[in-house]
Formats: structure tokens, C-alpha cells, sequence
């Protein structure tokens, strides 16, 4: 299961707004408010006769930014949620360094096993 193009696909409502959203960590380079995708690690999850049934997979989505942006952050978690992940929890922090914002949150995302993606392995 590619985790970060499953996100990328429910958050394109807030890249179509001109919100950077990309795989990584954040950019520095980027001045303005950005998103961004991590992946956190998968793994199979129930199984029947040898082979697994479920794929999951975990993901932090990051909003960084010089402001607090709790409107941004909701909307996310309703996006994600909507696009069948299942939020686990969050964290919202100010880098008093660098005076960057971070809002974070984690999901986690539950997908039947495909033929396909067992072959690949």
C-alpha cells in the first residue's frame, strides 16, 4: 500500500487551494505554510491461510507554519477520515527557535490485501 499517495489523493481538496503538500519533512526553503507527509511504517496485519488479509500503515501529516492553524488542522482530519483513515492522535507545538508553528497529527490507514500487492513482495 503506497500510504503517502493514498494521503496525497486525500488532501488534494488542500494542495487545488495552493496549499504545498509533499512527501518528507519540513523545507525550509519554503517560506509560506506547507504540508507534509511521513510515513511511519506498515505492516500485514490479520492473516488466513499464510498470507495476509490486512495492510496497514501509519502516517504523520504535518501543517507548519507561523501561525496556529487549527482550521486547517480539522479540516485535514476530516479529509483523511473521510478517505478511510483513522486518526490516532495529534500534537501542536511552537519551535521557539525558529518561531515555526507545527500542528501534527497521525493516522492510520486499514486496507484488504490484494493479489497484487502480495506478489510484489
Amino acid at each position: 500500500m503506497d500510504i503517502i499517495a493514498r494521503a496525497s489523493e486525500a488532501l488534494k481538496p488542500v494542495s487545488d487551494d495552493g496549499i504545498i503538500v509533499q512527501q518528507g519533512w519540513y523545507d525550509k526553503s519554503i517560506k509560506k505554510l506547507h504540508v507534509t507527509l511521513w510515513s511511519l511504517g506498515d505492516y500485514e496485519g490479520a492473516h488466513a491461510d499464510d498470507a495476509a488479509d490486512v495492510d496497514v500503515a501509519s502516517i504523520q501529516v504535518n501543517i507548519w507554519s507561523k501561525k496556529d492553524q487549527q482550521s486547517l488542522k480539522n479540516r485535514i482530519k476530516k479529509l483523511m477520515k473521510k478517505n478511510g483513515f483513522y486518526y490516532m492522535g495529534g500534537n501542536d507545538e511552537l519551535e521557539a527557535d525558529t518561531g515555526i508553528f507545527i500542528n501534527a497529527m497521525r493516522f492510520l490507514l486499514m486496507a484488504e490485501a490484494t493479489e497484487d500487492e502480495e506478489m510484489e513482495e
